[in-house]
């Protein structure tokens, strides 16, 4: 296997992690930059959520829009620094992406729904809002398979990613609109508490419900920038364990680079739910997998700037599993008496199921 640091692959651009080489360093670098991932993103999603208040945007739009967001920067930073640095958007980029999905569409609903403290036994959330998220990540699935399947992805691929997006975002814009229309000044108050409560709680010092659009803004900015570094070390770190141990590449991008980026995610959903809000927890993972495919993919096939050769044998067992964890996830979610925490494992079930698969097809245990 060719090393990640042969200049055919390598392009500089990340040549502040060039001295990462050695193993040992490289899983102690996994381990640190995962955590600076998942602090900034955090930190990025509590001043995206009260940005999000200011705006007075509904909870389940916030989660399938801000909450995505700020949560998926780690994955749009991979598929970004794959194609602009390493030149490996299709070992690299989509497999992280695609495994990133898988992850967040059964794992995180789970760890969300055991986690959520409410009255009830059982989680109940608006089938519209499923409906909608489902609709949307359902098309932009069936998209990334269609040309998959024609063996290319193009700027044309990317724009139509990406308008698939827009068009998502146009649904959330008119929900939003017409929340405006009937929230009252006492359930805004209720959030704005709720919200206070919990970054007390947390001792968030530099992040309130008070604070102005100026820090607001520098804030988004200092975490995207500390995402990116640490994203940079991470793939770096990655090649070096898939190198020493012969791992394939594969492997090492839809498992270990797509759990590291998928952590926010799955912080920042079962922070909601434990908020009460399972609905955003939800919300926020399918809406997080919607810009995934749509704009992490979309937008660094645009900047490519050429045609991206992929292999439709080679990722129809990945691509299959993103439609059969969505279909799992949903069919859980839409049972007329709400879904439990033991009807939550089946999630997890169906995520081990496919960890045996990638694993077992990489080393041609299954043909």
């Amino acid at each position: 296997m060719k090393s990640i640091h042969n200049t055919e692959y390598y392009d500089g651009g990340a040549w502040m992690f060039e001295w990462i080489n050695n193993i040992w360093v490289a899983i102690i670098m996994i381990i640190v930059m995962s955590g600076v991932v998942s602090k900034a993103s955090d930190k990025l999603g509590d001043v995206l959520h009260v940005l999000g208040i200011k705006l007075e945007i509904p909870t389940s739009v916030r989660g399938a829009t801000f909450d995505a967001v700020s949560s998926s920067f780690p994955e749009f930073a991979t598929a970004m620094i794959a194609v602009l640095f390493y030149h490996r958007f299709e070992d690299v980029g989509v497999p992280t992406i695609a495994g990133s999905g898988v992850f967040n569409i059964l794992l995180i609903p789970m760890l969300s729904i055991i986690a959520f403290k409410g009255k009830e036994l059982v989680v109940r959330v608006e089938k519209k809002v499923v409906l909608r998220d489902m609709f949307f990540y359902l098309i932009s699935v069936i998209t990334l398979i269609l040309f998959t399947y024609l063996g290319q992805f193009t700027a044309f691929t990317g724009l139509l990613l990406i308008l698939i997006y827009v068009g998502y975002v146009v649904v959330l814009y008119r929900e939003t609109i017409a929340y405006r229309k009937n929230i009252t000044d006492l359930e805004l108050a209720v959030e704005y508490n709720e919200l206070k409560d919990v970054l007390d709680e947390e001792e968030e010092e530099n992040v309130n419900i008070n604070m102005g659009y100026g820090a607001i803004i520098l804030w988004i900015a200092i975490t995207i920038g500390f995402v990116w570094i640490s994203i940079d070390a991470i793939i770096q770190s990655a090649i070096v364990v898939s190198d020493t141990y012969n791992i394939p590449q594969y492997i090492v991008s839809v498992i270990i680079i797509a759990a590291a980026t998928s952590i926010p995610d799955t912080l920042l959903s079962v922070k909601s739910s434990r908020m009460g809000d399972v609905e955003g927890a939800v919300s926020n993972a399918v809406g997080s997998n919607i810009f995934d495919i749509c704009v992490c993919l979309g937008l660094p096939m645009i900047i490519a700037g050429r045609t991206i050769p992929v292999s439709f044998n080679e990722n129809v067992g990945t691509l299959i599993f993103l439609v059969l964890s969505m279909l799992t996830t949903a069919f859980l979610l839409l049972k007329k008496n709400g879904v439990s925490k033991k009807d939550s494992l089946a999630m997890g079930f169906v995520y081990l199921v496919f960890l045996g698969f990638i694993i077992s097809t990489a080393f041609n245990i299954v043909i």
